[in-house]
């Protein structure tokens, strides 16, 4: 017979493991989507994770590849944002967890090719957009930027290459993030 405190456990262990899997995936299409968009201002004030678990941004102002800078310097370093803590928890707390975060991977790529299979649709779509008036999106340079992360031009297994790039590039710069993310906390309070 159950007690009490084992029910507890389970059923909040199936949440925890239910809101660590959505993690995982919105985490993913985060991942695919802020690169491929080039969605700028990617600050911890602007990722939010739900109590489900689910990741999602906020504020975006900036698109495109037009980011914003501080005194001249670019403040997105990084194709998108990964940072250690996020595949923490995508490896539910084990640094040897290897199989969640090769899922993890695979689904970051599986995305990826479905929106390159589908990148002229998407072209065409922001194209036909340009004459909405947004600043970020009215020239050849804003939609040449996402033919460029879309590989469009290129082989699946061209595009697919290029992305597993900026995907290590945006894990081993993870320490970038963690610098911008203090420096904004710490403009931030400044001006509290």
């Amino acid at each position: 017979m159950w007690s009490l405190l084992s029910l507890i456990y389970f059923v909040s262990r199936d949440k925890l493991d239910q809101a660590i899997e959505e993690f995982t995936l919105s985490c993913a299409g985060y991942c695919v989507a802020t690169y491929v968009l080039g969605i700028g201002d990617r600050h911890n004030d602007n990722i939010m994770i739900k109590e489900t678990g689910q990741l999602f941004h906020i504020d975006f102002g900036h698109f495109l590849g037009n980011f914003k800078s501080k005194f001249g310097i670019n403040r997105e370093r990084v194709p998108f944002i990964l940072t250690y803590d996020f595949v923490h928890v995508i490896q539910q707390g084990r640094t040897n967890n290897s199989e969640k975060f090769e899922r993890f991977r695979e689904c970051c790529e599986q995305a990826y090719k479905i929106l390159c299979r589908n990148g002229t649709l998407f072209v065409n779509l922001f194209a036909m957009m340009k004459a909405a008036g947004l600043p970020e999106l009215s020239s050849f340079k804003d939609i040449q930027y996402l033919k460029d992360s879309l590989a469009l031009g290129k082989s699946e297994e061209e595009a697919l290459k290029n992305f597993k790039v900026k995907f290590n590039e945006a894990l081993r710069e993870s320490w970038k993030t963690k610098v911008n993310w203090m420096m904004h906390s710490l403009a931030k309070d400044s001006r509290l």
